[in-house]
């Protein structure tokens, strides 16, 4: 008697392997962009806040993002835009929403490739005592992304 698998099982297998995988790959990928996202709200609340802390001390909004006490990691498009691996972050763009007791714009984080979604602070009323962020997107995965993180809004920044 020989030992080994007929090409059935074999077959078998493999068309499972790819039915599990066909389900695992998508999850996986919302998953890292989920995670991407996360990284530029950090990066929106950091900034807003140094925002803040720039007006506070000198009763105007910063002209560059130089003159913020807080770095981003990533390479300096213009004075008023940074760009990392995956976001760029615009400063005094949410024109819709100021940073509150500045009257300064505050910050968007704009997804550089793929399908494009931003991510800012509307400062407007609080979820559950919690005030959260917002985003928009340009198709319906952007909007997808949105939704996943309970941000998804249909306002400009």
């Amino acid at each position: 008697m020989k030992k080994g698998f007929t090409l059935v099982e074999l077959l078998v297998v493999v068309m499972i392997i790819g039915i599990l995988s066909s389900v695992a790959v998508p999850n996986y990928m919302r998953s890292i962009e989920k995670s991407r996202a996360t990284e530029a709200m950090n990066a929106v609340k950091a900034l807003n806040d140094a925002v803040y802390a720039y007006s506070a001390e000198r009763a105007s909004c910063p002209p560059a993002f130089s003159k913020l006490l807080v770095d981003i990691p990533g390479t300096t498009v213009s004075d008023t835009e940074v760009q990392s691996k995956y976001f760029k972050y615009k400063l005094n763009a949410a024109t819709h929403a100021p940073i509150p007791g500045t009257g300064c714009p505050g910050v968007v984080a704009e997804r550089l490739s793929g399908d494009v979604y931003r991510i800012w602070n509307p400062y407007g009323a609080a979820v559950n005592g919690k005030r959260t962020l917002a985003c928009n997107g340009d198709n319906a995965k952007a909007i997808g992304v949105c939704k996943s993180m309970n941000l998804y809004t249909t306002s400009q920044p």
